[in-house]
């Protein structure tokens, strides 16, 4: 298929995320606000966490950015010079370095506490925000590409001095991991990478259907959840519960139109694929079986053109899989850290 003959990208889940929290975040603020999520550090900051004098000295604590209740284990959002933007980041846990990239417009506020409680228990985490979205500064005089963010996860990695971290990438974040390890693989050690795909002319497309399903502004929270957990109201259920458990940000109309251009040019950017057989770092290619907006025939894809991944399709599960069912989901990236001598 040629990349002139592909459908118009679809926005992926974290606007999806965006859309949902928009229908229920009223709910889930006025419950109690728990479920029940076991903090993954006491909220002290480890000797990992407060990182060196000189990252310390070059970062900034935002005011009042410290969730409460079961999020308090994320601790504050701290900003730091990257390359011509301000990148917001939260730091916690203890272990070797991961660092999560999230994918089309998402904020470090659509991962869930329990995902991110349960890595914790691990790894000295990173979340972060990409350009332009909720704590993180933008330069739109040059354009958004996904390569471009890209070097920003890399420049953060290098600024916080991180030490060749694991990088898990969900959805759009999963094709920015692709284009680290395929362009810069030294910058990290490993990758997960769910819910992405290579882009240019060898990507899978979002059913037609469900593109407009996605793109419609008559598309309800509920049918939104539908494409998340395609075949698990439970999993519907507790996500809903885990929404607003960390305080939200704010995206702008010009970074969703600007994200969604990179998504566009993605399309037709052949240097991932190009370079990816290149790189030799391990790589878990994860997809749910039931995934509509990223097709899990792109995960066959990558794990065909990478020279040392491992394909991991969740059954009965959609392009939420790693929320879905996240306690086997961590449980197979800490086997694979492991395996790949990541300890």
């Amino acid at each position: 298929m040629s990349a002139a003959h592909r459908t118009p990208r679809t926005r992926t889940l974290p606007r999806l995320a965006v859309a949902v929290a928009t229908v229920v975040l009223g709910a889930v603020a006025c419950s109690s606000g728990g479920g029940h999520v076991t903090s993954a550090s006491s909220g002290k900051p480890s000797p990992r966490a407060t990182a060196t004098t000189a990252v310390t000295a070059a970062s900034a604590v935002v005011p009042n950015s410290a969730p409460s209740g079961p999020g308090a284990f994320l601790g504050p959002v701290r900003r730091i010079p990257v390359d011509g933007i301000t990148i917001g980041y939260r730091q916690f846990g203890s272990g070797p370095d991961l660092i999560m990239v999230m994918g089309d417009t998402g904020t470090m506020s659509d991962w869930t506490v329990d995902l991110l409680s349960r890595l914790g228990r691990h790894y000295h985490v990173t979340i972060f925000d990409n350009r332009g979205v909720g704590y993180t500064t933008d330069d739109t005089s040059v354009p958004d590409t996904i390569p471009l963010m890209a070097d920003d996860t890399v420049g953060l990695i290098k600024a916080l001095d991180l030490r060749h971290p694991t990088l898990l990438g969900w959805s759009m974040g999963g094709e920015i991991g692709l284009t680290v390890a395929a362009l810069h693989p030294d910058a990290i050690s490993a990758l997960v990478s769910t819910g992405g795909d290579l882009g240019g002319s060898q990507a899978v497309n979002t059913p037609p259907a469900v593109a407009e399903e996605l793109n419609s502004p008559r598309t309800t929270g509920p049918q939104m959840l539908d494409l998340l957990f395609p075949a698990d109201a439970t999993a519907r259920t507790a996500y809903i519960r885990q929404l607003g458990l960390i305080p939200p940000e704010k995206v702008g109309n010009e970074t969703l139109l600007r994200q969604y251009q990179a998504g566009q040019a993605y399309e037709s950017f052949e240097g991932t694929w190009d370079k990816l057989p290149d790189s030799t770092i391990p790589m878990l290619i994860t997809n749910g079986s039931l995934d509509e907006i990223t097709p899990p025939a792109n995960a066959g894809v990558i794990t065909r053109r990478a020279e040392h991944a491992e394909l991991v399709i969740f059954a009965d599960a959609g392009h939420a899989m790693l929320v879905q069912d996240s306690s086997r989901f961590v449980s197979l990236v800490t086997r694979f850290t492991k395996a790949s001598g990541i300890e």
